[in-house]
Order: C-alpha cells, then structure tokens, then sequence
C-alpha cells in the first residue's frame, strides 16, 4: 500500500540524514511555483457511457496550472487534472492557506497541475442545474484533457502541451473521474479522493435522499430559483435555477466533511460552500451502475485515498476491489480524517503519497 511505502520512504531518511554530519548534509530547494489562469471552451453535451441529457450550450470552463517554475518549457511533462466534489469548488485543491494548498504543495514536489471550477460553480459556465449532469460532466473532463495535450485552451502566459494526463476527483468527483477514463480512455492514471460507489454511511443516504428531495422541486415547470435549496450558506435568491445544497446549512457542511481540522481551516471554507446542478445530484446513481459494471476496464494506475474518519464514505479496500483490471491500485487511508481529508491536519500525508504516486508510477 502506498501508505507503507511512503512511510519506509521517511525512516530511511531520517536514517540517513544520522549518518551525514550536519555540515555536510545538503539542503533541500523548494522550486519556485508558478499558478497560471486557465480557461477550457467546452460543450454541454454527453457521449460518455452514462446515458443522461444536457443542454448542448458551449461554455468556459476556468481553472489553474500550478506548476514548478522550470516545468513548463518540456513537452513530454505529465499534468494532474484536479476536480472537486459536489460540495465544493476548485478551491477545495486550490485553497489559499499554507500547508492546505494541494496544488502547490504537489508543485512543490515537481509536479504540474490543473485545478478547475466543473460547470455549474463559481467562476465556471452556469448551465441550468437540470440541463447537465454526471455523464456530461465526464465529457468536459474529456475534452479538457484533449485540450491540455494538444495546447488548445486560453492562459494567462502561455499554453504548454502535456504528455500524460492523470485524472483526480474529490467525492463524486472521483465519480466523473471514473467515467471519464471508462468512456473515453486517454488517461494516464486515475486518483479518486473520498469517492466509493459502495460503503455510503447512513448520514451521506440521508443527505442525498433530502437534497434529492430539494432537487425534484427544480424540476418542476414553474420552478424559481432558490425554491427547496435549504438553509445553507447565501440567500436562496442568490442560487440559480436547477441548483440546491447537497448539506442543508453551515452545520451539515462542516460535520459532513470534516473529522480533524484546524479552526482558520474551518474559518476559511465556511463561506465556500458550494450549491450544485440537480441534473449532477439526480445521474449520480446511473454514474454508479456503470462504475459497478465497468470499473475493471480501467487499464491505467489508480490511486484510492479515503479518510479514516469519513462520514460519508467507507470501506477503502472495497472500492480497491473494483478496478481489476489496473496494473497497480495503490490505496492510502488517512487517520483521523474526514471526507475532506486533504484539508485537515494530516494533509501533509496526502500531499507526499500522491506525489510519490505520481514519480512511482513515471507520472512526472
């Protein structure tokens, strides 16, 4: 498991750095990080292997590349495409505290990545919440994968071209990841965050069931925005049409995802939380019938991390037992972490097993 191995990696330095005298002992660099505004022109529409409907609109798509400063200019670099979960937004790898910046903590240890907003959050395309859905949500993760190798998206400096392309998702973010490379291939490896499609605890069951609920009351012909959204962060009025909160409240959102973290953690997501589009909420069940059925297809490296302390989401080694057919599925459980493991107190753990991951896997 890439939790032992990680952690066999650590004695042996410590070891090591006992035998060196002190003076003689080389310091490590930091690279300078760089983050590049990016944005992606997509189009709402779905051919993955969930057969769901979508608007067909072109939207933008915005995220950040994050990056070693000296990355850039080699063609052959690989690149982690980060997505976020339902409650969330690209700031759950992008968050601007030290010591909880996924993304610059992986550039930090030489690696590239894009964070993005998924259409339908914050700086992203707006569809109305009932015209998108999981399916479609694959396919723009496809097309920003095929705009990321060719160098056809907008940047803030320039669009550099990658190699390889290993997919990531937080929660059902892991889900999209997941039904991206079965419907589409071209990926390089896949790491799902948080993400089971068995192990639901009775809280997350309960969860769903409600914001379902809300969610039928989008659907409806004469429907205005804000109706059924729940009392969580911002004003109804403020949520657009087709849009609702998987966490009904501040409360629900922080116990929900959080087991052990720090209180400016706490402080700085609290206004974060993210409504989601309904057409997400109501495919996420034909999303898991095609993990369930075609989850071994998956012929790439796979990394699963789950937190020990989950509310949502249980049972690591049965999620592991679905991909068959990878060549390796390395697995890390944090302890004492929620589903927002990457953002409590042994992020630390997450950042230095992805990243080792990553460099085992020539992922770099």
């Amino acid at each position: 498991m890439s939790f032992v191995r990680t952690a066999a990696v650590a004695v042996a330095a410590c070891t090591l750095a006992l035998a060196v005298p002190a003076t003689a002992a080389a310091q490590p660099t930091t690279p300078e990080v760089v983050q590049i505004p990016v944005s992606f022109t997509v189009e709402n529409v779905n051919r993955s292997v969930v057969e769901c409907a979508a608007d067909g609109g072109t939207y933008e798509v915005a995220g950040t590349l994050t990056a070693p400063a000296d990355a850039l200019d080699d063609p052959d670099r690989a690149v982690t495409l980060y997505q976020h979960g339902i409650a969330g937004g690209e700031w759950y790898w992008n968050l601007p505290l030290e010591g909880y910046n996924h993304v610059t903590e992986m550039a930090e240890r030489g690696h590239v990545s894009v964070s993005f907003d998924r259409l339908g959050y914050d700086d992203s395309g707006l569809p109305q919440g009932t015209e998108t859905c999981i399916g479609a949500q694959a396919d723009v993760t496809n097309q920003i994968v095929e705009q990321l190798r060719s160098g056809e998206y907008t940047s803030g400096s320039e669009q550099p071209t990658f190699d390889q392309v290993v997919l990531a998702g937080q929660s059902n973010g892991g889900l999209i990841a997941n039904i991206a490379a079965i419907s589409f291939g071209n990926v390089d490896g896949v790491s799902v965050h948080g993400w089971g499609d068995l192990g639901f605890t009775a809280e997350a069951d309960e969860r769903f069931i409600a914001a379902t609920g809300r969610c039928l009351l989008q659907f409806a012909p004469d429907a205005e925005p804000g109706v059924g959204a729940g009392d969580a962060t911002g004003a109804p009025a403020d949520i657009p049409l087709g849009y609702t909160y998987y966490d009904n409240g501040t409360e629900e959102f922080l116990t929900g995802n959080f087991a052990d973290a720090e209180p400016a953690v706490l402080e700085a997501v609290t206004p974060l939380q993210n409504a989601h589009p309904c057409g997400d909420m109501s495919t996420i069940t034909l999303g898991i019938y095609q993990d369930l059925q075609r989850l071994d297809e998956v012929d790439v490296p796979v990394q699963v991390v789950y937190g020990s302390a989950d509310a949502r989401i249980q049972g690591i080694e049965t999620q592991t037992a679905l991909y068959a057919g990878a060549p390796s599925v390395d697995t890390l459980l944090v302890p004492d972490s929620g589903h927002y493991m990457g953002l409590e107190r042994n992020a630390q753990l997450v950042h230095d097993d992805m990243a080792a991951w990553l460099t085992d896997n020539d992922l770099v």
